[in-house]
């Protein structure tokens, strides 16, 4: 049974309205992954992470919490009960949302290896903690167009007068909202959107890899890069020149099949099943590792795996690969 739609909705533009992040945290939750790396701020390539990374640990955590609420009709009229509260429920879930500090580090070990494998492409990114936010794009799957402009308007309007010329992404939701939807609501979003992978793809010759068999990988394509914006050969190409055997399930590519973590905000129980029967046929292909390369994809494979597969983001296998 859902949860109330109603509620999560309310929850969500609250949050975005007061922080303009989708879950109840501090905004240096955006930028504490960067310290000691002494990025340049201002260049013509500019690093937006779009938050999804950092905010993967609290929005595990969170699951888990409607999880629990979901299977139970008391936990239902309570979720819907703390929703009527408002703005006080975001007080509230901000006490409760207490991830681990092992995954915390985790999120921030994926980013920072994104940076270490541009750096060791040669390409050169500057980041900028007050231009570095969040896309939106929940407001935007969920049908809440009017908060969905208004939010990606701020966001837009601080990325183009970063005076960058090339934005770089490094998830499939935030490429695909700053690439294809941005550009449509605001004539004048005119910045060059890459993911980090078509530019380490077109660099790769670049990259120094270690030497040897690096064992076999299955790649679940994630939806927006797989079907939308046609991001499939460049995490094979860098896979298998870093060593490792590709191996593919039965759907991938633009035929690929939903990790269910879209859905995981209005109905855990669906999006459980939707993982535990991808998970099933990632594990048919017999090969250890699965190579995921979206946060919401990470963060609900590996919740469902049960010890079958190593989950693992693309980066973090790529840059255990790169000459020391």
């Amino acid at each position: 049974m859902v949860l109330d739609i109603g509620t999560v909705l309310a929850l969500l533009r609250d949050n975005i309205r007061k922080t303009g992040l989708p879950v109840p945290v501090g905004k240096e939750v955006l930028w504490e992954w960067s310290k000691g790396l002494d990025l340049p701020r201002e260049g013509e390539v500019l690093l937006y992470t779009g938050a999804l990374y950092q905010l993967l640990p609290y929005i595990s955590v969170f699951a888990r919490q409607l999880a629990r609420m979901e299977k139970s009709g008391a936990g239902r009229l309570a979720f819907k009960a703390f929703g009527k509260l408002g703005g006080r429920l975001g007080g509230l879930a901000g006490l409760v949302l207490k991830p681990s500090k092992v995954d915390i580090e985790y999120s921030h070990s994926i980013l920072r290896s994104v940076v270490e494998l541009l750096k060791a492409a040669g390409v050169s990114v500057a980041y900028d903690p007050g231009v570095d936010g969040y896309s939106g794009v929940l407001l935007y799957d969920m049908g809440l167009d009017d908060d969905f402009r208004a939010h990606a308007e701020g966001e837009a309007r601080r990325l183009v007068e970063s005076g960058a010329r090339v934005i770089v992404t490094v998830d499939p939701h935030t490429t695909h909202t700053l690439r294809s939807v941005y550009p449509k609501l605001f004539p004048w979003f005119e910045l060059e959107v890459r993911s980090y992978l078509e530019i380490l793809a077109e660099n790769v010759d670049k990259l120094g890899w270690k030497s040897g068999d690096a064992g076999a990988v299955t790649i679940h394509d994630p939806c927006f890069y797989a079907r939308s914006e046609g991001i499939i050969g460049e995490p094979r190409t860098l896979l298998e020149r870093a060593g490792y055997r590709v191996v593919n399930p039965r759907r991938w590519g633009r035929m690929t099949y939903c990790c269910g973590g879209p859905v995981e905000s209005i109905s855990p129980g669906l999006a459980g099943r939707i993982a535990e029967k991808r998970i099933e046929e990632l594990h048919s292909t017999g090969a250890p590792v699965v190579a995921v390369m979206c946060p919401i994809c990470l963060s609900n494979l590996r919740g469902h795996s049960r010890g079958k597969l190593r989950v693992e983001d693309i980066s973090i296998l790529l840059r255990e690969r790169l000459e020391a």
